[in-house]
């Protein structure tokens, strides 16, 4: 068998003088060279190389299913890692390809099981693999897709759960299959520009912190002995060299306090976020912060609307869908009015009628496009269309947020630049004016 030049041919004879010769052929041409060129391959090298790679990331390590899965008597190891992959996170973007190509599956006609074991198996994520695997394996010993999902609440939230039962319930599985994986994309997306926007401030504050703790400590020190031996006086120096020198002082010999003080600060911070009282402040603090105060309220007025239309949409009840909408906003104050907007609802009132008096939290232009949803009966479509507006204005504020921060901290990194120049410069000038007199 031949591809261009490359052959597979059969195994060549141990001796190919003592063949015999085709009946009716005589045996010509002694000297001509053997016809296995060099872009040959042996029968057995190729059979044994298509092999390898048939087998290459099979891997031979047992299948797991929760609840079946018993690791008692393995290694250590084996616990041990075991230990780390269920505690390991599964990212957005994994779900969201899932929940796409079983969209696309399901809507080809293939039995959800084997679409779920076959995503199973192509999975990178090892925690996810485990998790589709006994997914699988509970839809194949009767149980419904959603019921399957709902046993891991750390992997799929109740929306995605609710959503799914929704299509199942409606038979339009793949088409809810679908909008959940747009909406797990944009939720990616929105998380990626996020990330972006906080590593660069984070990054130069780090890498100025070190720069600057090296600096108070091998550098400063060789040009306080230089003056030393000059004989200049400490009251000689500059005002910015005395609080450098004071700086170094601490940092080198109160290093522990330093380090004590941020982590009983952390602590108490810590104690204080997670009390009942101290969390909900802490989220209504972040509402009123500077520039930053006004993306947050942005980014949970986006995730309501963007889950109320999705929620909607798959026929749930508006009880349910807020009840979901609410457990999967991060901020507490949000919580807390959507709280308050289900029990309006219950006594009778519309959501839109229900967010009137919360401005701060909710604009006026939201709730009067969710009136208007609702007076036509088609909340779930008005509630998409805010949801792309403010996604828009979402990428908007990032954009500002970043061209705001990247002037700032070039001010703040120059500033900080020139006091250490001056602090140290300082010195060395005065010392080559008295060197010079």
């Amino acid at each position: 068998m031949e591809f261009g030049d490359i052959k597979i041919g059969s195994k060549k004879p141990e001796n190919p003088e003592k063949s015999e010769a085709t009946p009716g052929h005589e045996k010509k041409h002694e000297n001509v060279p053997p016809v296995y060129e060099d872009h040959v391959i042996d029968a057995d090298v190729g059979s044994d190389l298509l092999e390898r790679i048939k087998n290459k990331g099979q891997g031979d390590t047992e299948q797991v299913i929760y609840g079946v899965y018993n690791n008692s008597g393995a290694s250590w190891t084996v616990r041990l890692n075991d230990f780390f992959v269920d505690h390991s996170k599964v990212k957005l973007k994994e779900k969201s390809y899932f929940f796409h190509m079983l969209a696309v599956m399901v809507d080809a006609g293939i039995p959800v099981v084997q679409a779920v074991k076959s995503l199973a198996s192509r999975s990178q994520n090892q925690r996810f693999q485990r998790v589709l695997n006994t997914i699988a394996h509970d839809c194949e010993a009767g149980a419904n897709l959603s019921d399957a999902m709902s046993r891991f609440e750390a992997v799929f939230d109740e929306a995605e759960v609710g959503i799914v039962k929704s299509g199942e319930a409606t038979g339009k599985l793949y088409a809810m299959l679908f909008k959940l994986s747009d909406q797990l994309d944009k939720r990616y997306d929105l998380y990626l520009k996020l990330r972006a926007a906080a590593v660069y401030p984070i990054v130069i504050l780090a890498v100025l912190v070190l720069v600057v703790t090296g600096m108070l400590v091998w550098i400063f020190p060789t040009l306080l002995n230089l003056l030393n031996e000059s004989g200049v006086t400490r009251d000689s120096l500059p005002l910015t060299t005395r609080l450098l020198i004071g700086l170094q002082n601490a940092v080198v010999n109160f290093w522990w306090l330093f380090v004590l003080i941020i982590l009983g600060i952390y602590g108490v911070f810590s104690m204080y976020v997670n009390s009942s009282y101290g969390a909900v402040n802490w989220d209504y603090r972040k509402l009123n912060f500077p520039i930053v105060g006004s993306l947050i309220r942005k980014l949970n007025v986006l995730r309501f609307v963007s889950l109320v239309g999705i929620l909607v949409e798959a026929g749930l009840p508006v009880i349910n869908v807020l009840k979901i909408t609410g457990n999967s906003l991060t901020n507490r104050v949000y919580k807390l009015e959507v709280q308050e907007v289900i029990e309006r609802v219950k006594g009778g009132r519309k959501i839109s009628e229900s967010l009137m008096d919360k401005n701060y939290l909710f604009p006026p232009e939201v709730v009067q496009m969710l009136a208007v949803g609702e007076a036509s009966a088609n909340l779930a479509k008005v509630s998409e269309k805010v949801a792309d507006q403010y996604q828009r204005e979402v990428d908007n504020s990032l954009s500002k947020l970043t061209s705001v921060f990247g002037p700032l901290m070039i001010i703040f990194v120059g500033g900080l630049v020139a006091l250490m120049a001056l602090a140290i410069m300082g010195p060395l000038f005065n010392l080559g004016n008295l060197v010079g007199a």
